[in-house]
């Protein structure tokens, strides 16, 4: 069996001039130079290099490309994931009051995440607790620091005070560690089965990250693949691993949360403004009216 041999990095740092030099040297047609080394100064060539891969083969920019199809597709992208994150944020909140409503009301506590019996076993219960306690430990919230002042028991906030410095992602993952029957008291409030809402709220989850880092959105395959094959839901996506299916799943989740939102209408002037061929988004043809149908449906 052959060894793996590594290489040594000698790859050296360019210059922003040898930066535009190279860009021209692998065929990009350059209207602005100025503009450019502008961008490579404020944006980052090695960032940029992720939309340039989309028009090159074999790193050689195929004929007719000009930086300003890159920076059309860039700038929709940017835009695009603006738009996501106000939407994210929504979902968020609206996921953390859920958990800490239907967690504190129904089991009459206020301190159920410290609670050993609600989750599914011993490690799950050590591994989230230790999540707990880190987050505390280095939080600088003022409703954290006074119930370390006022009380010693319990030893961690109660619910409501504790999701206030979780993340989305550990929201989620503290949740999807609780017993079925505690995580379908949060999903049954978006009228789904545990199985589906905890699934579609891990993929938001990512989601959300990776729009918050400015990570590519337009062209790329997400890690994580929300559940699908919900008997009311299954006929609007589709078998692409790109983001379509995660917009349908936001679209779900948002009929409960936000019934009035105009963020289809946004996003379909956005791709109108910048020309996008939202196929390599894994978009059907008839992307627009699905999600439109979908909307329509709400909760119902």
């Amino acid at each position: 069996m052959s060894e793996n041999i590594l290489l040594t990095y000698t790859k050296p740092p360019l210059s922003i001039d040898e930066q535009v030099n190279r860009l021209r040297e692998r065929g990009l047609i350059i209207d602005d130079e100025t503009e450019l080394q502008y961008w490579l100064k404020n944006v980052n060539y090695y960032h940029l290099s992720i939309y340039f891969k989309f028009f090159q083969v074999d790193d050689v920019f195929r004929i007719g490309t000009s930086f300003s199809d890159v920076v059309k597709i860039y700038t929709f992208d940017n835009k695009f994931r603006f738009l996501l994150l106000d939407l994210l944020e929504r979902v968020e909140k609206s996921f953390k009051a859920r958990v800490t409503y239907m967690l504190s009301v129904e089991t009459d506590q206020s301190h159920p995440h410290q609670s050993a019996g609600l989750f599914k076993d011993k490690f799950l219960y050590s591994e989230i607790q230790q999540m707990f306690i880190g987050e505390v430990k280095h939080s600088k919230e003022i409703s954290i620091q006074h119930y370390a002042q006022k009380y010693s028991n319990p030893t961690l906030p109660p619910i409501w005070t504790m999701v206030e410095i979780l993340s989305f992602g550990q929201t989620v993952k503290f949740s999807k560690s609780l017993k079925r029957e505690y995580k379908n008291l949060i999903a049954r409030t978006f009228y789904s089965d545990e199985q589906f809402v905890m699934s579609w709220m891990h993929a938001l989850s990512v989601l959300r990250n990776n729009c918050a880092h400015h990570t590519r959105l337009w062209n790329r395959e997400l890690v994580f693949t929300p559940r699908m094959d919900h008997r009311k839901y299954i006929k609007f996506f589709t078998t692409d691993k790109r983001l379509y299916n995660h917009l349908i799943v936001l679209q779900i989740v948002l009929n409960e949360v936000n019934l009035t939102t105009s963020w289809l209408e946004k996003l379909n002037q956005l791709i109108t403004e910048h020309s996008i061929d939202v196929s390599n988004m894994g978009f059907p043809v008839d992307w627009h009216s699905r999600l439109l149908s979908l909307q329509k449906m709400g909760n119902r």
